[in-house]
């Protein structure tokens, strides 16, 4: 998949200069190695590391409960993947597996305080004796049934990571001899075994942790297929100062990126989503305790390549076309089957529909796998989910809001604005902001970049298939493709969001309607 990065050539700049000539050798594929520019500052201890605003933010939010205020009533929540095999893998084929995650250094450490220091109050520190200890992050659980199953993964989805140890833990899923199995819509693609792995968001970004998945596989890892946006260089001054045309798009865009900086600037304090079947906007955004994983069907890459490359546009501006027009359908659904009596059934019949999109900065990351970060942010891109847009019209709207969202800098003034509220205002501030940020937006999106063929693990077990989901204070919504296929799974409050299966079969419905649609070149203005 295509990954959209906001990068920052000074960025890059200063990781070029602190890099050195170290950071140009070529370095042997997939060896994790810990190079000098990433270890402690002189005088730290060898055993303890500094984290990024970001990581403290999230580690804070792993060590206190939370990354929001009380009125939230949100815990922290652990990003999960779902690994579908065909055997059940013993201890030793775990601890097989387990031992290449003690070779990144934010995998084998625990978040640990630090008041001697004025900015960053937790660091990393080192569990030396790790390898005697790998096992204490495994649990087995068996289940009699899916719908047992279901709420065990459910469960695995808000169940907090214990703290007194690195951020990560591993959990058997297997079925009881005889059980009875009957698929439910929105269920497990497969039968157990399956093994859920998670970890703490603050050991790194979604980037950081496909590295990880790559070091951990048996045999030959699982190639990645996407690309990292390289920004389009632009022309000199005179070239704009001589031509009109060109002196109205440079205004255009400066305009573009006032507007986009002030926007994110004020989407904490500005107005909240429209109240759909999606969002319920009349109450106070709030964690219900509460949270049902929805797994849809999955489709073929190669159908959305042909899309891409039909209307010349992104995989990811045939997602997020896809699903607008799935929310949309799913809104016309619920509201039809509400009386005149229920309140929800107002809905918003042109709503305003925004997704928190998690964003990566790509420029200044060493090609070192085993360098992990959290170097992102989110943006705000607002659905085309008006009523009356047919596919291809929600497509061309989808890709004009993307190129505009990737071509102005929204996603650093978004990433300043977390660095003013946390280094200056202090961490009860921040969390505030975070939370006022979120609580606007109908859901968070967030796409990940799966392994490219079928990988091995635990012992040299083929990988089925996967699902990557993560619960959060709105729905969710989250993409990975593995294989050759891209799945997606929802995570929602099934008592405000019912029957949210719907939204995966509205989405292939609309795939195979731009799949059916005649092709033409979208423009990029």
């Amino acid at each position: 998949l295509e990954v959209p990065a906001a990068v920052s050539p000074a960025q890059s700049n200063r990781h070029r200069t602190a890099a050195g000539p170290s950071h140009r050798r070529a370095q042997p594929l997939l060896v994790p190695m810990v190079q000098k520019k990433y270890a402690p500052a002189e005088g730290t201890p060898t055993h303890t590391r500094r984290m990024s605003l970001m990581s403290e933010t999230l580690a804070r939010g792993a060590l206190t409960g939370t990354a929001f205020p009380p009125v939230a009533t949100c815990p922290d929540f652990p990003l999960a993947t779902f690994f579908y095999l065909d055997q059940v893998p013993s201890d030793a084929d775990l601890t097989h597996t387990m031992r290449k995650i003690a070779d990144f250094a934010r995998l084998k450490s625990r978040v640990v305080p630090d008041t001697s220091r004025k900015k960053h109050n937790y660091v990393w520190e080192e569990v030396v004796d790790i390898e005697q200890t790998l096992m204490q992050h495994v649990t087995r659980t068996e289940v009699g049934s899916e719908t047992e199953l279901r709420e065990a993964m459910d469960n695995l989805l808000v169940a907090p990571l214990e703290t007194t140890r690195p951020l990560w833990d591993v959990c058997v899923l297997t079925l009881k001899a005889d059980a009875p199995w009957t698929p439910s819509k929105g269920g497990p693609k497969k039968k157990p075994p399956i093994v859920c792995v998670r970890v703490s968001h603050a050991v790194g970004d979604g980037l950081s942790l496909v590295n990880v998945m790559n070091h951990l596989t048996d045999g030959e890892s699982g190639v990645l297929e996407f690309k990292r946006r390289v920004p389009t260089r632009t022309n000199c001054v005179m070239s704009y100062m001589t031509n009109p045309v060109k002196i109205l798009d440079l205004f255009v865009w400066l305009f573009n990126c006032v507007y986009a900086v002030l926007a994110a600037i004020a989407t904490p304090v500005g107005k909240r989503d429209s109240h759909t079947a999606f969002y319920d906007a009349k109450e106070v955004v709030a964690f219900s305790g509460n949270r049902k994983m929805i797994t849809c069907d999955g489709f073929l890459l190669s159908d959305l390549r042909e899309i891409k490359n039909k209307f010349t546009c992104t995989i990811n501006d045939v997602v997020c076309a896809c699903l607008a027009g799935a929310l949309r359908r799913y809104d016309e659904t619920i509201a039809a089957r509400n009386t005149a009596s229920q309140k929800k059934s107002n809905f918003s019949k042109n709503p305003y529909t925004r997704a928190a999109i998690a964003v990566p900065f790509v420029d200044g990351r060493p090609k070192d796998p085993a360098f992990l970060c959290n170097n992102w942010t989110f943006v705000s891109l607002v659905l085309a989910s008006g009523p009356s847009l047919t596919i291809v019209e929600r497509l061309r709207l989808t890709k004009k809001r993307c190129d505009l969202m990737k071509t102005t800098p929204a996603a650093h003034a978004v990433s300043a604005l977390n660095v003013v509220a946390a280094g200056l205002l202090g961490p009860a501030f921040q969390s505030q902001t975070i939370y006022d940020f979120m609580s606007k937006h109908t859901m968070v999106f967030t796409n990940v970049p799966g392994p490219a063929k079928q990988i091995k693990l635990f012992g040299g077990k083929p990988v089925r298939d996967m699902t990557f989901a993560v619960s959060n204070l709105i729905n969710q919504v989250s993409v990975m493709s593995y294989a050759g296929q891209m799945g997606f799974s929802l995570v929602v409050d099934p008592n405000k969001t019912p029957d949210a299966h719907l939204v995966g079969t509205y989405f292939g419905e609309e795939l195979r309607a731009l799949m059916g649609a005649d092709g033409e070149r979208l423009g990029t203005k």
